[in-house]
């Protein structure tokens, strides 16, 4: 590890120790570990234990690539035997003495711990998120497991849709739910609230099992109960809401649960084993109904590429029908799910569509799937669609919209003006803005070099840029700055410690010397986001200018037309 990641990771660093196994009986103490880096597991009630080894894959881990070689540990000896080479995905350790579970050419199998013998499970049938669902370079991982069945050698798998029963000696694999043709993504609800985190959730099949749904396509969502002998399921609770957050009483058969909606705060209720009882136990936003809130609702909207996709829109909060009004695009990668999210209105939340909507803007927030190697041309290619649907129902102004975003959202709120003419103005918060310089940079808030993020990360550029030279240029804000005709105004605190100052500074340079229309707002000593309330409050303010002037047609505030000098800004906002 470099420096910086050492330095970041200091106090950890300075705690870490040698696993080891104390036979208490014999006093004997076996040392498993062999690197300071590992983490030994213990599985299999005790029997085993199981450790990743990183070093031959190092260097491909600089770029992304998680692989690693896993190997079981005997407690007695401290002897390793490979369980899996090259494992992209990790492991599963089940409960008790089930086998483990690895994931690997498109396939689940399932190792015996004593034996070491490998089972392939559900032969024939993929559990591999397609590049749909994960748009990213590289291979793509399984979506998932969900836990063990407690006597009957079976482990629950996920699909993208479905839940599917998959006995471990491969004899067998039945889907339970019919989420794929329904509509809906169901999962395992854990119940078990003593379980931590990567705990195995062990299923009692003599009782039912509580499953949460949520539809693709309306969003809707709630519960159902699952007989996992019969292979019944029953819907118990559908909403046009996001349910959420089931939890059982320790001592009886009552359940809590959550329930918000775009216009109702989320909210605490109680009932029985059928849900059908429901009593509403709070009531957290007494006052909704005094205020006017805009509506929200999803667009469709299918992609040059082929992509099938949503958004939503939110409807000013005093929309009138027959009148037209400006929009602001907030975007970032999928935001539709969204959809029944309760905002509250505030200063200090900058990026705040429930403000816009007070403040007469329809507020458009879209999906974006990405093609690898093509970030900028993908996220043109879903915004031009999204915004199309908008403007066909008749009630924005096309020529009033507005884009805006953070971190790569602002990325694409710095490339897009350089792409199309569609935006009156455009808001680019901490923006990534050269795509050569910035894959060499350092993730400072966590020391690594960017070339993960770069290549497999979110930036999805699959290679570096000497290997695809045209594509980062065509995906790069810095280097279209000469087709920039749209006001862009940036935000960037200097000590940013994820997308480096220095980004922002080099596109607003670049602007002004092409004599483009830009600003630059500096917040000293702010992070990635802003975290004190003054700058907050500043940069919400700001934003509500800039797009009343440039959507509004409001006159211009003097620090767009004149800037603003050092002074006057330590008055307002201090160090």
């Amino acid at each position: 590890q470099n420096l910086r990641s050492q330095e970041y990771r200091a106090e950890q660093i300075s705690r870490q120790t040698f696993a080891a196994a104390w036979h208490v009986k014999e006093d004997d103490l076996v040392i498993l570990g062999e690197d300071f880096e590992e983490e030994v597991e213990i599985v299999a009630n005790g029997s085993w234990g199981i450790v990743p080894d990183y070093t031959p894959y190092r260097f491909q881990r600089r770029f992304g690539d998680g692989a690693a070689d896993w190997y079981r540990v005997d407690l007695q000896t401290g002897e390793r035997t490979l369980l899996a080479g090259e494992a992209q995905f990790g492991v599963e350790a089940g409960a008790g003495d089930s086998p483990i579970l690895v994931y690997g050419d498109d396939r689940w199998s399932a190792i015996d711990l004593n034996s070491m013998q490998k089972t392939v499970l559900a032969e024939g049938r993929s559990f591999t998120q397609p590049l749909f669902d994960h748009d990213y370079p590289g291979p793509h991982p399984p979506w998932g497991v969900g836990g063990w069945v407690d006597t009957d050698g079976v482990v629950v798998l996920y699909d993208k849709h479905d839940i599917w029963l998959v006995a471990m000696d491969g004899s067998s694999a039945s889907r339970l739910t019919r989420g794929a043709e329904e509509g809906r993504i169901y999962r395992l609800v854990r119940m078990d609230s003593s379980l931590g985190f990567g705990d195995p959730y062990v299923i009692d099949s003599s009782q039912p099992v509580w499953l949460s749904f949520r539809n693709v396509r309306s969003k809707d969502s709630g519960y159902s109960k699952a007989d996992l002998r019969s292979g019944r399921v029953d819907v118990l609770l559908e909403e046009s809401a996001a349910v959420g957050s089931l939890t059982k009483a320790e001592d009886t058969d009552r359940y809590a649960l959550r329930i918000e909606r775009w216009d109702d705060s989320p909210d605490v209720f109680v009932g029985g084993t059928d849900l059908s009882d429901l009593q509403q136990v709070t009531r957290t936003n007494p006052f909704q109904s005094d205020y006017a809130w805009g509506r929200s609702e999803l667009i469709e909207y299918t992609t040059d590429a082929g992509h099938k996709l949503q958004g939503i829109l939110v409807f000013p909060a005093e929309f009138r029908e027959g009148e037209q009004y400006p929009l602001i695009l907030y975007q970032y990668e999928r935001l539709s799910d969204g959809l029944h999210r309760y905002y509250t209105p505030s200063e200090r939340s900058y990026y705040n569509y429930q403000v816009w909507s007070q403040e007469g803007y329809f507020v458009l927030m879209p999906d974006i799937v990405y093609e690898p190697g093509r970030p900028g041309p993908s996220a043109l290619d879903a915004v031009e669609h999204a915004l199309d649907a908008a403007v066909a129902t008749g009630h924005v102004d096309p020529d009033q919209i507005g884009l805006i975003g953070h971190s790569w959202g602002g990325y694409q709120a710095s490339y897009l003006p350089t792409r199309t003419n569609r935006f009156a103005a455009s808001v680019a918060g901490a923006a990534i803005t050269n795509f050569l310089s910035f894959m060499g940079a350092v993730h400072w808030n966590g020391g690594l070099p960017e070339t993960g993020h770069w290549e497999t990360g979110q930036a999805r550029m699959a290679v570096p840029y000497w290997d695809d030279f045209e594509g980062h240029l065509e995906s790069s804000p810095a280097h279209r700055i000469a087709d920039l005709e749209t006001p862009v105004l940036l935000m960037h605190g200097d000590e940013d410690g994820v997308v480096d100052f220095r980004q922002g500074l080099e596109y607003y340079n670049y602007a002004r010397r092409a004599g483009k229309e830009v600003v630059l707002l500096v917040y000293p000593g702010a992070d990635h986001s802003l975290r004190r309330e003054e700058q907050q409050v500043d940069y919400h303010r700001r934003i509500l200018d800039w797009f009343g002037h440039y959507l509004k047609g409001e006159p211009a505030a003097a620090w767009i037309t004149e800037g603003e000098s050092w002074v006057e800004r330590e008055k307002r906002i201090g160090n």
